[in-house]
């Protein structure tokens, strides 16, 4: 993992930050892991791994609506890794994406939630999806559009870069909803791709301030910046001169994802 995100999931507490801003100030119902049990219809038997499993709530949830099948979740940090073992029934693995430790042919179905973009070698990940689900198993991946969310991005890095954060280490995907479809037809043959469109929108600033710091170490300011809490009381300075400002509008930033689903070859 690099150093980058290495600081983004020592802890937990910015992803689930994103996870809840985007249940509950999205423009349109926002449900990526709806979208995701659609695309590999389980039956509850499976024996499914979720790559890069973050704090593990997509599996915690499965167990919860009475899978049955064998669950595991794997991630690069050591935190996620960790939350996904404590859960009752599931298995948590700390390993890379592109270098999955187990046989080929385990899985009958693989989930890889907003995490492919993270990974430099996306089509090496995607070539071990492969190698270790079933023949006749499902792939389903989800991944922002280009620019997800670029109003907020836009705010933390001025920000940054008005206090000298280096921008060569912001967050820059290197897969998207565009790219990723062709990617995956190179790898599976044929894909099935649901789209949403949607937005975030803020009519207060508290959880706009909120969301743009869970974004921090995506753009060069983790933690322990010297510079952190300087900018992120500018930042709510701007947020709250700008909702004065505009007195009843709403700040709203566009954003949406895929889901890419493929079978496994039987043949």
């Amino acid at each position: 993992m690099s150093s980058r995100l290495d600081a983004e999931y020592a802890d937990a507490t910015p992803l689930r930050v994103r996870i809840d801003t985007h249940e509950h100030y999205s423009e349109n119902v926002n449900n990526p892991t709806g979208d995701v049990l659609d695309a590999l219809g389980l039956s509850g038997a499976e024996y499914l791994a979720d790559i890069g499993c973050g704090d593990a709530r997509f599996l915690a949830d499965l167990v919860a609506t009475g899978h049955r099948g064998p669950l595991v979740g794997i991630d690069s940090s050591p935190t996620m890794a960790a939350a996904a073992d404590i859960i009752p029934g599931v298995r948590g693995v700390l390993a890379d994406a592109t270098q999955i430790p187990f046989d080929d042919n385990t899985f009958d179905a693989l989930s890889a939630r907003h995490m492919l973009y993270h990974v430099p070698d996306p089509r090496a990940a995607l070539s071990e999806f492969r190698r270790t689900v079933k023949p006749g198993g499902t792939v389903a991946i989800v991944v922002n559009h280009p620019r997800n969310c670029p109003r907020t991005a836009e705010l933390v890095t001025a920000h940054a870069r008005t206090y000298g954060v280096e921008q060569t280490g912001s967050f820059r995907a290197s897969v998207d909803s565009q790219s990723l479809p062709p990617l995956m037809s190179e790898v599976f043959g044929a894909v099935r791709i649901h789209r949403c469109d949607n937005a975030l929108v803020f009519n207060s600033p508290a959880p706009l301030v909120r969301f743009a710091e869970a974004l921090f170490a995506f753009y060069g300011v983790p933690v322990d910046h010297p510079s952190r809490a300087d900018i992120l009381d500018d930042l709510r300075g701007d947020v709250q001169d700008w909702f004065g400002a505009h007195p009843g509008e709403s700040w709203r930033d566009p954003k949406g994802y895929i889901v890419a689903a493929a079978d496994v070859d039987p043949s």
